[in-house]
């Protein structure tokens, strides 16, 4: 196992946490008192942590993920048990011992040293074929193709119909519809699997207090009707971008095979939306001048997957999927911890734009782009503003982050790793005291 460079942070460690409940009661159980034989043999951790029954709950972790593993019956991940072991560790460092772990854990952390050598490439670049794994009929894979894309064309037909004739009306007008308008339409987008194009059709109520914003967004949504027809006169990424805009999925079994770029990543930070009892997390990484996005959804409030110490940098490939403008990204294999780089240089405001600005000239559908931004000044008020020599934009996020950013500052400039969707930035991280702090944010559409 590779040791970890140095603890997490705690704001880094409760950044994993799958909900608020769970970080709440991590902090609970961060004390020496309430664990038995906290130790940290090289690349990992595990204690046992006394329940509320006679058994205590035997926790561990390898360090090199972070992954957790616990005997409590807590279906979230990390549990609250291994958030406080964590903690503990970064909080207590002097109360771990370098006991070997159990035979049970010790076992878990072997087979995945194991599992992580196995999925290493070969010499030669190329991925293993998994034993046993059927290969996929082609004639099948095209009809079910070609049987969604009917169903697309009569969808977007449709669409192109429905927003032909409320131009027709006049944007005036719009405001005065019901609902039911809008929810009937996406529904007959969902049911003609363009469930991209149905969640434009959902927002379009939004924007019926701004002529402007309505028309830009009815704009989008048409360029989706005009396109689709042209598809095979688009490139390969410019097909990739209208398909993804359309709710396409990714080939994830493609984009693998492709291969990526293996090199440090930070991650920068992370954010979540919260759309129609679906949650999807973004986790940004960057490398140098490289930028991926990491994507994990969540249903019915049920946890998300472990993720990437959002703050922390970690050794990993990441594979892009196609795109003019190549953002969303899969991990091949398991990222690894690595030591944090010194700190970059952050854009201009009127920089950020010109980036934002040459990735929509490239794919006119991309909602959001990250950029670390500043130094800027933050400007409290409805809406705070980020402001440096070259402007001003307005800014979004809970309270409690932007207030934090405000302490932070002391009056002063500050960088932050921020997104922008055209309309505001929202901050997922700041730079502070030679650390990348993450700020946990909840993006109401």
């Amino acid at each position: 196992m590779t040791p970890a460079p140095t603890p997490l942070a705690p704001d880094t460690v409760l950044a994993l946490a799958p909900d608020p409940a769970s970080a709440q009661a991590g902090r609970k159980l961060a004390t020496p008192g309430k664990w038995q034989n906290l130790n940290a043999p090289p690349g990992s951790l595990w204690g046992e942590c006394q329940g509320s029954g006679q058994t205590s709950y035997l926790t561990g972790m390898d360090l090199s993920g972070p992954a957790f593993k616990c005997s409590c019956p807590s279906r979230k991940f990390p549990c609250k048990h291994a958030l406080a072991l964590l903690l503990l560790h970064a909080t207590h460092t002097g109360q771990f011992g370098s006991a070997t772990p159990p035979g049970t854990l010790q076992s878990w952390l072997d087979g995945r040293a194991a599992r992580a050598t196995a999925e290493r490439p070969a010499a030669d670049g190329n991925p293993a074929t998994p034993a046993g794994k059927a290969a996929p009929d082609p004639a099948a894979q095209a009809r079910r193709r070609a049987a969604r894309e009917k169903k697309v064309t009569a969808g977007l037909d449709a669409l192109q119909t429905f927003l032909k004739d409320l131009i027709r009306d006049g944007l005036a007008h719009a405001p005065t519809r019901p609902y039911s308008d809008w929810d009937t339409q996406a529904a007959r987008l969902v049911d003609a699997q363009a469930p991209g194009a149905a969640r434009l059709v959902r927002q379009i109520p939004e924007h019926l207090s701004d002529p402007a914003a309505l028309l830009a967004h009815l704009s989008r949504l048409y360029l989706l009707t005009e396109a689709w027809p042209r598809e095979i006169t688009l490139s390969p990424d410019g097909q990739a971008d209208l398909r993804a805009a359309l709710g396409f999925p990714i080939d994830s079994a493609a984009v693998l095979d492709g291969g990526g770029i293996r090199a440090h990543w930070q991650v920068m930070g992370q954010s979540l939306t919260d759309e129609d009892m679906i949650t999807t997390r973004r986790t940004w990484l960057v490398s140098g001048d490289h930028t991926a996005v990491l994507l994990d959804f969540s249903a019915w409030g049920r946890p998300f997957p472990p993720a990437l110490p959002p703050g922390g940098a970690v050794q990993a490939e990441v594979c892009h999927a196609p795109g003019t403008y190549p953002q969303r990204a899969l991990l091949r294999g398991e990222a690894t911890a690595a030591a944090a780089p010194p700190h970059a240089q952050g854009l201009t405001l009127d920089a950020l734009l010109d980036r934002h600005g040459a990735a929509l000239a490239l794919n006119p559908w991309l909602e959001r782009t990250a950029h670390l931004t500043g130094p800027v000044h933050l400007l409290p008020g409805d809406p705070w503003h980020a402001q440096d020599s070259t402007g001003r934009l307005p800014m979004t996020g809970s309270e409690r982050s932007l207030h934090t950013l405000l302490a932070l500052s002391g009056g002063e400039a500050l960088t932050v790793y921020a997104e922008w969707n055209g309309a505001a930035l929202t901050p997922l991280s700041v730079q502070s005291g030679g650390a990348l702090l993450p700020l946990r944010q909840l993006e109401t559409p």
